[in-house]
């Protein structure tokens, strides 16, 4: 029930790639696992229950071919409902996922008009001590369900987030039974020169707005915009190259009001390049300033983040717009790409 978003980013991103890789992965494959033991996710080492707050697991689904984006039901979806993800998404940031699924949850037409029950909750993940996660509990305005609430926790470079509903649990009720759920996972405990995540606070609107130029429009693509794109977007990908950056951004805000499918975010670092977060699971398109070349005026590199590839399309000349943005991606093939941690690259222009 909570899947409509995830499903509709993905489709998103299949119309602007136009490319069979990321088409098939709407087409979700089921993990199977027997009802009475425990799954372990392998690249997170996160152990899934047979049950989770007293509620039975129902299904274990991936919308990729290797657990980049899995799904895990337990419940029952017409009394008390829980999904879990597990994800990898292109910019790990707790509070702009987050702001992401509560877009979703006070937009979803089934539950109405809802409202949070409450401020955000920065609570600490099991085996950290800085409160770098987030959950709410929200009231629906209409509907069977009494409650619903999501919590989303970092795990390493991968994100955990839950989605509980009850048509029967109190607000207060719902919060401690998600709290439960999150207990009830089996959580790696870290390696130990592991970084904690930063403690994650909500997203603010920015309190400057960018300077989109009406007049902007794409440039020319040639062999130079699609090599350097291609090795900026690996070399951001790369894992050495993450540790060592240490953990990121301090922070985002958001750019103008959120929308249902894909909002705007800044770093609070500054900067004019901006990222556009698709839907709720981790992809993003990113638009920063060209690298200055031969005294040449730098345009906006344009970058689609999948969660296992950055596909680089034809930069901006001057600053464009969001919407510019995707409105080019839908109509306009990638020019190169490259594989999350993988330094081999792939050049489309000729």
């Amino acid at each position: 029930m909570a899947n409509h978003i995830r499903h509709a980013s993905l489709a998103l991103a299949a119309a602007m790639l136009a490319a069979p890789c990321i088409a098939q992965a709407q087409q979700s494959r089921t993990i199977d696992v027997p009802a009475g033991k425990k799954w372990q996710h392998a690249a997170t080492g996160l152990i899934v229950p047979q049950a989770l707050a007293g509620m039975p697991r129902t299904a274990i689904t991936d919308a990729t071919t290797g657990e980049i984006d899995v799904s895990v039901q337990f419940g029952d979806p017409q009394t008390l409902h829980l999904t879990l993800y597990i994800f990898r998404p292109a910019v790990q940031a707790v509070p702009m996922w987050f702001d992401r699924i509560e877009t979703h949850v006070l937009g979803r037409d089934a539950f109405g008009d809802s409202v949070p029950h409450g401020a955000p909750i920065a609570f600490a993940p099991p085996h950290a001590t800085a409160a770098g996660a987030l959950r709410r509990v929200y009231v629906p305005g209409k509907g069977p369900f009494k409650a619903t609430g999501a919590a989303l926790l970092p795990l390493g470079e991968w994100l955990v987030a839950l989605r509980l509903s009850s048509t029967q649990l109190d607000p207060a009720a719902l919060d401690a039974k998600l709290v439960e759920a999150v207990a009830g996972l089996g959580w790696p405990a870290p390696a130990t020169a592991a970084a904690q995540a930063p403690a994650a606070a909500p997203i603010a609107p920015c309190t400057t707005a960018l300077n989109f130029s009406k007049k902007a429009k794409p440039k020319k693509p040639d062999m130079t915009m699609a090599l350097f794109g291609a090795a900026l977007a690996s070399a951001a990908r790369n894992p050495e190259v993450e540790k060592a950056a240490g953990p990121g951004p301090s922070g985002f805000c958001r750019e103008g009001a959120p929308g249902k499918m894909a909002t705007a975010y800044r770093a609070l670092a500054g900067g004019e390049g901006y990222l556009i977060a698709l839907g709720d699971a981790g992809r993003t398109i990113s638009v920063y300033p060209e690298l200055k070349l031969d005294g040449g005026s730098p345009g906006y590199a344009v970058t689609l983040q999948d969660l296992a590839t950055s596909y680089v399309f034809p930069a901006f000349d001057k600053l464009p717009a969001p919407d510019k943005v995707v409105a080019m991606l839908g109509k306009t093939r990638p020019i190169s790409s490259s594989a999350r941690g993988d330094k081999t690259l792939t050049i489309n222009v000729r």
